[in-house]
């Protein structure tokens, strides 16, 4: 929706809403919180997987220390390469043209360097760079919730070494006043279910643990509980429907509406895996809900360089909504050629993002 039209919704349901909750005599001041919403009582909200830069499977194919070395340095040349610093503007443009209340982000990478025994110094923080190109636009948010996931440390050269550090981020607007959004009682929390990943070279295991994150929020008096996570791509289902019965159980604990948003590595014909574990709880894709063809709505393929033609070729990144809310539109965003970053011509994701706006029903 336009910038324009969204504030001036905002500031319309504001009014109204102050207006039906003024006091008549004898009445209660909390009367028509919930129960009775303005038709305007709405939020758009999205979930956008940024990619950390490059990908980590080639680590994992190591046969001896010295080969895992070259690998990690190619790791990070990839992130150097798809340089976040102009994807975060392309990334940016596309959240700035929709204004979604609250975003889930998923891969906020955070990229650290320095000498081998030496102390690393921050070289690529994905969430302030994200952040700033926002601002920069008119359009700020902030973080309100992180659950940290993978963490590793290795050699990339004889002489330094990197570290990766994995993110899942609740972003909100920070431009609207508190009587418009309010934001309380982040948690975040690791699952249970963690990939571990053995290699070739003795003793070395990697381990994927994935995490979750939730925020509730109150939007013009409506309430609701917004949920984030990146489920677990590699390895056994076994270990991403572990993760999803997790999260299944503690939304459905919830005492408000529920919004949950990710990249759940799960297509929708996935019915006894994490998309059917989720949406068997009665939360509803927004996509199909709006009418998206359940045959594309594509969220996920783009090349490690991302710079090839589009490749979008998987839905796997999704808005679901829980009783109470019902989705009224959706738009992948940062799938078009026109999306591209300037000047070299990034997707600013492998991934796009999805953007739905939710009506609160009761």
């Amino acid at each position: 929706m336009p910038r324009i039209t969204r504030r001036a919704a905002l500031a319309t349901a504001l009014a109204a809403t102050a207006l039906s909750l003024a006091p008549a005599s004898g009445a209660s001041a909390s009367a028509g919180a919930d129960g009775d919403l303005p038709p305007l009582l709405s939020a758009d909200v999205a979930t956008y997987n940024v990619y950390l830069g490059a990908t980590l499977d080639p680590l994992f194919t190591a046969t001896n220390p010295q080969e895992l070395v070259r690998l990690a340095g190619e790791v990070y040349a990839g992130v150097e390469a798809t340089d976040f610093t102009e994807r975060a503007g392309a990334i940016a443009d596309q959240i700035a043209g929709h204004e979604p209340e609250v975003i889930g982000l998923q891969e906020v990478a955070l990229w650290e360097k320095g000498p081998l025994g030496g102390q690393l110094q921050v070289t690529y923080d994905f969430l302030d760079l994200l952040l700033d190109e926002l601002a920069e636009r008119g359009h700020p948010y902030r973080a309100v919730a992180t659950n940290w996931n993978f963490d590793g440390t290795l050699p990339i050269s004889a002489t330094e070494q990197a570290r990766f550090r994995d993110r899942d981020v609740i972003i909100v607007r920070a431009d609207l006043p508190r009587a418009l959004l309010r934001v309380t009682n982040p948690q975040s929390g690791t699952y249970n279910a963690v990939l571990e990943i053995p290699t070739a070279i003795p003793g070395l295991t990697f381990q994927s643990p994935r995490g979750w994150s939730t925020v509730d929020v109150r939007l013009l008096g409506a309430s609701f509980r917004f949920a984030n996570t990146h489920l677990e791509a590699s390895g056994p289902a076994v270990i991403r429907n572990a993760q999803a019965t997790e999260l299944a159980g503690r939304l459905d604990a919830s005492p408000l509406r529920t919004v949950l948003v990710g990249d759940l590595n799960s297509r929708p014909n996935d019915t006894a895996g994490a998309y059917g574990i989720l949406t068997g709880t009665g939360l509803t894709d927004a996509w199909l809900a709006t009418g998206g063809d359940p045959a594309t709505g594509f969220t996920a393929g783009q090349s490690a360089t991302l710079l090839d033609e589009n490749r979008l070729r998987s839905r796997i990144d999704y808005v679901l909504a829980g009783a109470g809310v019902r989705a009224v539109a959706t738009e992948i965003i940062g799938d078009e050629e026109a999306d591209r970053s300037a000047p070299t011509g990034f997707w600013p994701s492998d991934h796009a993002g999805l953007v739905a706006k939710l009506r609160f029903t009761r």
